[in-house]
């Protein structure tokens, strides 16, 4: 919000610094706080002290940090990210039920999503519907506003939802994910709005293989960047190389973007317990896109998929 909600994380103690509405809230977590109201300057109740070293996460609003730089200065700033990346991309056995939990019930939506498709339906709307129906699964709310586009407007891997309404003959991407427990899941599938052309049914089949490529690369020790090529190799082969525009995944967890990085620069090792996303595609500009995209857990020497949902592709 537009008032610092801070935690702090000190070598003696941990406390979060907010308003005084969340007061009882944070109690709740049952961490202490130092609230405040509008009559007071919410940074005094830091502590800093001139010349502390101070890790900032990635997250914290640029306003936010001024207002702390300005008032404690000088400071030695650095970002938290890095120290944050290493705990949080290795994850514990309760965080991957959680996920693997989440997963289900993000399936299970779209299972009663499919039925309710229909020619002449806009994009937008059909976003909020699967919004509904994963919170009446048992969602806690999207880990981000689902992607559902048609027909050319699948050429843009992150385009949101528009007022286009779909047709019969087009394809239809569906890319979502939800939150539970304070954890993420993200999962795309590509349907058919009737009987497709063969160069969608082309496109879609290397795509799929690409993603089987890239999941049998998966084991610890494995370079991340080593499952991106297995991925890329089939598209490059198949002559569609140009067509694809992204990396193959990214870590999943409290955030639904987070290490590590499936991309052709990450040398990074793969460790056990690691959950990332293998979603490759294939983007024809101002024709069609295909997507097909999975949470994999490393588990010694292979990648395990949380997703049971079909890759078959379904004619709607």
């Amino acid at each position: 919000m537009e008032r610092p909600i801070l935690l702090v994380i000190g070598q003696e103690e941990a406390f979060f610094v907010a308003p005084k509405i969340y007061r009882e809230q944070i109690e709740m977590l049952g961490f202490p706080g130092r609230f405040y109201g509008d009559e007071e300057d919410p940074y005094e109740k830091l502590s800093l002290r001139k010349g502390a070293t101070l890790a900032v996460d990635h997250d914290l609003w640029a306003y936010f940090l001024l207002n702390i730089t300005s008032r404690f200065n000088p400071l030695r700033v650095s970002g938290a990210g890095e120290v944050m990346r290493e705990v949080r991309k290795v994850k514990e056995e309760w965080e991957i039920e959680v996920m693997r939990e989440g997963v289900k019930i993000a399936e299970r939506s779209l299972w009663r999503f499919i039925p309710m498709i229909k020619e002449g339906m806009e994009e937008v709307y059909l976003s909020r519907k699967l919004e509904e129906l994963m919170i009446e699964e048992g969602g806690e709310g999207s880990s981000f506003t689902p992607i559902v586009t048609s027909g050319p407007n699948t050429s843009m891997p992150h385009l949101r939802s528009t007022r286009r309404k779909v047709k019969l003959g087009e394809p239809l991407v569906v890319d979502f994910g939800l939150k539970l427990r304070g954890y993420s899941t993200d999962t795309t599938r590509t349907f058919a709005l009737g009987e497709p052309d063969e160069e969608f049914l082309e496109v879609y089949n290397v795509v799929r293989e690409a993603q089987e490529s890239a999941i049998t690369a998966v084991g610890e020790g494995v370079r991340a960047m080593d499952v991106d090529r297995a991925a890329r190799l089939v598209i490059s082969s198949s002559g569609y190389g140009e067509f694809f525009i992204h990396r193959t995944g990214h870590g999943v967890g409290i955030d639904v973007h987070e290490d590590p990085y499936i991309s052709q620069v990450n040398a990074e090792e793969l460790i056990s317990n690691e959950v990332f996303t293998v979603e490759p595609g294939i983007y024809l500009p101002n024709k069609f896109g295909v997507r097909i995209e999975d949470m994999i857990l490393v588990k010694g020497r292979e990648g395990l998929s949380f997703n049971s949902f079909t890759k078959e592709l379904i004619v709607l």
